[in-house]
């Protein structure tokens, strides 16, 4: 028994050793990754709104600080089969090509403000959606100074463009359609919203909130099919957020725990990282704890609260809790700590809030 066993075990080592042997032949390794590619490739692009529907998908909801877990802030917004994308933060483009998201699809940029965090893939974008397909200028709306943003851009993938359409031809890429189109989107004085864009049931309105000395900035709020969906950007907790926001579905906002943020603080002090220290010292002034969004979100009668561009990173369970501390004394439900890939479906003319998470 014992001599047959040995014999078992050594034929399982050769068989073992030989399939390992054949795993490396460059054939058998090509034929692993041709249908590795195939299954890759022939993955459906995510159905993110029905015709009817309004649907919010999170990008990035990280901040500047470094995160593996979430990219910068970033949301894209379905309005039926148009898709509207809330600030380009780091990372976000690279999200949405993993997630197969049809880019030839994106009717417009909506950007909040000028802050390095929520501009830097906008090139991307540019690129992206002109590769997907597109054959019209890119519309990007903002507030005002979205001409010199754009125009930077521009600039910036200019030779790129020009390396890709003599490389891909003009009938593949044609140069006319590469470029952006900047919408600055004034808001009077006395005034609080503007109306960006309103055609074909879709309402988009920018909504003027506070996140000064980067003025002006704006939130956005997209009406369709009797369902709402609001971005708050960078803010101070904001009553005239609130007023744009009423009754809306989805309430989409910026959180800055601002206890963890002191706690990180003190530990770059005490390491002598002071010039970091500053800067924890000083964000928490213009922006919004999430004690402070859950006010507003209730002010405003929004059913969910949706936590983003959050600060500090935030690694675990416990990092989460400690971030929504005090949060249930205020606002007892509808809350969630956004993360990137979550998908938030609202079926026309109705009450359901349908979530879901995209992988790549």
């Amino acid at each position: 028994m014992r001599r047959f066993l040995l014999y078992a075990a050594a034929l399982v080592a050769v068989l073992v050793a030989a399939g390992y042997w054949a795993l490396l032949q460059p054939a058998v390794e090509m034929w692993v990754f041709r249908h590795a590619a195939a299954r890759i490739v022939e993955r459906p692009a995510p159905v993110l709104a029905q015709k009817d529907e309004l649907s919010v998908l999170l990008c990035g909801t990280g901040s500047p600080l470094p995160d593996r877990q979430r990219a910068g802030p970033c949301a894209l917004v379905a309005a039926g089969g148009r898709l509207f994308i809330v600030d380009a933060g780091i990372g976000s483009v690279r999200n949405l090509m993993q997630w197969h998201v049809p880019f030839e699809n994106v009717a417009g940029v909506l950007i909040t403000h000028f802050h390095s965090d929520h501009i830097p893939e906008l090139g991307e974008l540019r690129l992206q959606t002109w590769v997907a397909g597109r054959r019209t200028h890119l519309s990007v709306y903002g507030p005002p100074g979205i001409g010199q943003v754009v125009a930077g851009f521009e600039q910036a993938y200019a030779l790129d463009t020009q390396y890709r359409t003599e490389h891909h031809g003009a009938a593949f890429l044609p140069p006319a359609a590469a470029p952006m189109d900047a919408h600055a989107v004034p808001i009077p004085a006395g005034a609080t919203t503007a109306v960006v864009l309103d055609q074909n049931g879709l309402k988009i309105t920018a909504i003027r909130v506070h996140h000064a000395p980067a003025t002006p900035a704006y939130g956005y709020r997209f009406d369709y099919k009797g369902r709402s969906v609001v971005i708050s950007g960078d803010t101070t907790p904001d009553e005239d957020l609130a007023r744009a926001a009423k009754g809306a579905d989805v309430l989409v906002h910026e959180g800055l725990q601002p206890q963890m943020v002191a706690a990180l603080g003190a530990a770059l002090k005490t390491a002598g990282k002071d010039r970091a220290a500053k800067i924890m010292h000083d964000i928490p002034g213009y922006h919004s704890s999430p004690v402070g969004a859950a006010r507003i979100a209730n002010e405003a009668g929004a059913k969910l609260l949706v936590f983003t561009h959050l600060l500090p990173p935030l690694p675990d369970w416990i990092a989460r809790r400690l971030f929504l501390e005090g949060v249930a004394a205020v606002r007892p439900k509808g809350v969630e700590i956004g993360h990137d890939g979550l998908l938030i479906r609202l079926p026309a003319h109705s009450d359901a809030i349908e979530q879901t998470t995209l992988r790549g």
